[in-house]
């Protein structure tokens, strides 16, 4: 049986440089970063509350805003995008014998 694992856009308006910076390097932990402060995640609803903990944690909740977009299979095989870039990473397939 497949785990269920959702497509996750994460962005985020962080005021002060150092939180920036730990907020940029958390989310890499979790995904890939197609823009400044944008990144796209494949995670188990578990993965996504470790992260969100994370990001909790480390943000002002007062000055700063991170906004999590959950996105069907559907919608990301609809996603267009001009100049480089790559859309979100495949789903390796495993077999458990």
């Amino acid at each position: 049986m497949a785990r269920r694992r959702d497509n996750i856009i994460v962005s985020y308006d962080i005021h002060d440089p150092k939180r920036l910076q730990r907020v940029g390097k958390l989310m890499k932990d979790y995904g890939e970063r197609v823009l400044k402060s944008v990144f796209e995640c494949t995670l188990s609803p578990k993965q996504f509350l470790r992260m969100k903990n994370r990001v909790d944690n480390t943000i002002d909740h007062m000055e700063d805003s991170v906004r999590f977009y959950f996105i069907c299979d559907k919608c990301i095989k609809n996603v267009k995008f001009s100049g480089p870039g790559q859309g979100f990473p495949e789903d390796e397939e495993v077999i458990v014998t």
